[in-house]
Parts: structure tokens; C-alpha cells; sequence
């Protein structure tokens, strides 16, 4: 059974107008894993079913609609409340008054994510069983099991000799999109922007960040650039790398133990890209002698790298950052190939410290190469997050000082001063290992 399931059968349909609808409609039922969001109590029998009768034509045309969006717009720029968002992700606001589920659906790296709510049906008496949920599957299946459903909508109408829907519009410009074509469109999508009506700004500031940004930095960026100031984040992300390349720190004692550290990890939790940069951050205090140690000051740091140069937390930090929402850091290569920063102004300096070994990540996963620390969500980001953490509060060295199988925000605040690190990093770390549970928040 493949993860995610359109199971249905064309129906006659009575009295349905328009002959998109007439010919597509059909017992629909959607399976997500183990849950049935088309589950329902029949009002004329009381019975459970598991499918839905409505014609298929509208969910084809809002997979084809927002095909791009789905497929690569993140949420980290604009959050899941906004509507220009849901109307893109959720099915919800575009049922065109008929019974399919509240489900919502955002694409990450190689895995998307489905949930579904339940909502009052005001115009029918049907009402889904399962009520919500949240699952996610791989990617790439589910732009094939979307693909193969728009396929039998559009071979439908084809058969009933009904032409020239927007839907056949739509999905023939996708389907025949050249590799060109098909980067260009993925760009806009994860912008928000539909690539079939674009303007001229918009489509120049596109095709200017495919031909400035290497391939590492244009994927971290997309998710955290605007579509409406495009030019200027770009303009700012090129002048923070090339202020970054002029702060060199040698780090020999890191890049000593580079190679072995990532042949240790290499491979290892791909698809929990967050267990990877624990893995990672234990490799390497192991090889710096550090055990269970807290790294709880920038002398600390300093003492544990062998860096004498950041021991005052003095690192390079540039306005430059305010121009980019989303952009907290870079990290690249001087002239002379030493590792180089440059971070956002302001801040804590457990923050600082916190970017800081986000960096480290990335030199020891992506050695030479340009890199950004940004808000977003993706693998990479979630990676060095995960490193930073378990770096600078090990989950070791937590586990000797947790006492108790439940903390209150006191303890979890007088753990964070221990480590030097903040509290937000301490409840993750806690929570995710499984080393207790925090007052006030649900048991996993």
C-alpha cells in the first residue's frame, strides 16, 4: 500500500450541471498511511463508509492550480495562518461547495507533510470521521500519486470529448515543461507566485538569482526570500558573504578531525536530518575530549576549539543581515581557504554562540563552500540546529543533572544558565532525547 491513496470509480451522475463535473464525478475515498480522511456516517443509513461521492474535476484542477506551490513553498516565510498560503496548500477554502476534507498540504526536501482538520459542513449533513491528524510521506510518492490522479481526470474529460478547461490548460504546460522551464517554475512556486502569470520584474529577479546564487546558497535561500523584495534580499545576501570572507578563523583543531568525523556519520539518518547533526555534534566531542562537558561561555568554546580568536565572541556582524528577513548567518572560505562568518547584529550572546556552531555544522559537512543560516526548516537548517544543540548542551551532560521525570520553567531556566545556552534549547534538547518531560506541555 503506498502512503498516500486516491482510490476511486466513476459514477453516473443525476442532475449534475457542467460536464467537467458531470463526467468526473466518482466514490472518492483518500487514504494517508493508516487514516481514512474520507471516512463518514451516511445520513440515509447511518452506516460508516470509507468513500465520498463528488466529481474529481475540482481537486485535479487546485493540484494543477498550485501544482508548484505545493510541490516546494515552504511555510517559514509566511506562516500557515496566512490566506494567500492556505489558498495555495489547503483544499479547505477551494471545495467549490463540495464534501472533500479540510487537508492541508507543504512539501520540504524530500518529504511532504498532510494534515487535516475537522470543520462544520453547513451545506450537508455529512461530517469525516477522523476528525485530524497529520502525517508525512516521501515526497517524490506523492507528486506521482497527485500526478497519476490529474492524469485520469484529464484522460476523463478527454473521453467524454469535453476540451478546453482551464485544468487542460494547466496540467498540459506542466506535464510539457522543458528542465529550463521546470527550474523556473519550481522558483516561482516556492516564492508563492504562479509561473503562468508572472510579470516582468518578478520573472528578471528569478532568473537573476539562478545566475548569482551558487546551487547550496539558492536553496537555502528560497525558502526565507519575499517575492516582493527579491532584488534587495538578493543584493544583501551577495554583500553578507563577501563580508564574511574578509573574517577568517583557522579552526585547525576542528578541521583536524573533519574527515573522520563525517566517515563516522556518513549516511546515517538521512531522512531524520535532526538525529544526523546529533550524531555529528557526539563525533566530534568525542574527538575533542569533551564528554558530557558543558561548552557554557565563548571562553569555553574558545578552549574546547583551540581558537584563541573567539574567545571574546567577537565575531564579524553586519546590518547588511536586516535587508533579508530570515537570514541569521553565512559561512564560506577566506582568499587563503580558512573558514570564514559573518552573523546578524544584536542578540544574546548564547545566541551568538548558538549561530556560531550552526556554522560549525557546515564546515564539516559542506567544507569550502558558501552556506546560509536562515529560520527555515530544511534539512540542512534542521541539521546544524541539532549540532548546535547537542554541541553546546549534550544530552549526556543534561542527563547527569535532571533529577526528576517532570521540570518546571525554574529548573528548565537554571539548566539553560548551567549550560549557557537558552531555555528554548534546553526544552528541546530535554523533550527530544526523552529525558524528562516539561510541566505544562504533553507527554510525546
Amino acid at each position: 500500500m503506498r502512503p498516500l491513496e486516491f482510490e476511486f470509480e466513476w459514477q453516473d451522475a443525476e442532475g449534475v450541471k457542467g460536464s467537467e463535473l458531470a463526467c468526473t464525478w466518482a466514490s472518492l475515498s483518500i487514504r494517508v498511511n493508516n487514516s481514512v480522511l474520507t471516512r463518514v456516517v451516511d445520513p440515509s443509513d447511518h452506516r460508516v463508509r470509507e468513500h465520498i461521492h463528488v466529481p474529481l474535476y475540482p481537486l485535479a484542477e487546485w493540484l494543477a492550480t498550485n501544482w508548484w506551490s505545493i510541490l516546494h513553498e515552504s511555510e517559514d516565510r509566511v506562516g500557515l495562518d496566512d490566506r494567500s498560503f492556505l489558498e495555495r496548500h489547503a483544499l479547505g477554502p477551494t471545495r467549490e461547495g463540495y464534501r472533500f476534507p479540510n487537508m492541508q498540504v507543504v512539501s520540504f526536501d524530500t518529504r511532504t507533510r498532510i494534515t487535516w482538520k475537522h470543520d462544520t459542513l453547513r451545506w450537508t449533513k455529512l461530517e469525516f470521521l477522523d476528525r485530524q491528524g497529520c502525517e508525512w510521506i516521501d515526497k517524490q510518492e506523492f507528486r506521482e500519486t497527485c500526478a497519476s490522479l490529474v492524469d485520469a481526470v484529464v484522460a476523463r474529460l478527454a473521453s467524454w470529448d469535453v476540451g478546453n478547461t482551464f485544468l487542460q490548460a494547466e496540467w498540459g504546460a506542466i506535464r510539457g515543461a522543458d528542465p529550463q522551464e521546470r527550474r523556473f517554475c519550481e522558483t516561482a512556486g516556492a516564492l508563492g507566485l504562479d509561473p503562468y502569470s508572472i510579470d516582468e520584474v518578478h520573472k528578471e529577479n528569478i532568473l537573476r538569482l539562478d545566475e548569482k546564487l551558487s546551487v547550496a546558497v539558492f536553496k537555502e535561500a528560497l525558502p526565507i526570500l519575499r517575492a516582493d523584495s527579491l532584488g534587495t534580499e538578493l543584493f544583501a545576501i551577495q554583500k553578507v558573504l563577501r563580508l564574511g570572507k574578509a573574517s577568517s578563523i583557522p579552526l585547525e583543531r576542528l578541521t583536524c578531525v573533519r574527515d573522520e568525523v563525517v566517515q563516522s556519520v556518513n549516511g546515517r539518518s538521512r531522512e531524520r536530518p535532526w538525529l544526523g547533526g546529533y550524531l555529528l555534534a557526539r563525533e566530534v566531542r568525542t574527538r575533542l575530549g569533551l564528554d558530557g562537558t558543558p561548552v557554557a561561555s565563548w571562553p569555553a568554546l574558545s578552549r574546547a576549539l583551540d581558537e584563541p580568536r573567539i574567545a571574546d565572541g567577537r565575531l564579524s556582524r553586519s546590518t547588511a543581515f536586516n535587508h533579508a528577513a530570515g537570514l541569521e548567518g553565512v559561512v564560506t572560505s577566506s582568499e587563503a581557504g580558512l573558514p570564514a562568518f559573518a552573523f546578524s547584529p544584536g542578540g544574546y550572546s548564547q545566541t551568538s554562540r548558538f549561530r556560531f556552531c550552526r556554522g560549525l555544522a557546515e564546515l564539516l559537512v559542506a567544507p569550502g563552500s558558501d552556506a546560509l543560516l536562515t529560520t527555515s526548516r530544511s534539512s540542512r537548517q534542521q541539521c546544524g540546529r541539532a549540532f548546535a544543540a547537542e554541541f553546546l548542551a549534550p544530552s549526556v551532560g543534561l542527563r547527569q543533572h535532571v533529577h526528576r521525570d517532570v521540570l518546571d520553567e525554574e529548573e528548565v531556566e537554571e539548566l539553560a544558565f548551567q549550560f549557557g545556552v537558552s531555555p528554548w534549547v534546553i526544552k528541546h534538547q530535554i523533550e527530544n532525547h526523552g529525558i524528562a518531560q516539561i510541566k505544562g506541555t504533553s507527554p510525546p
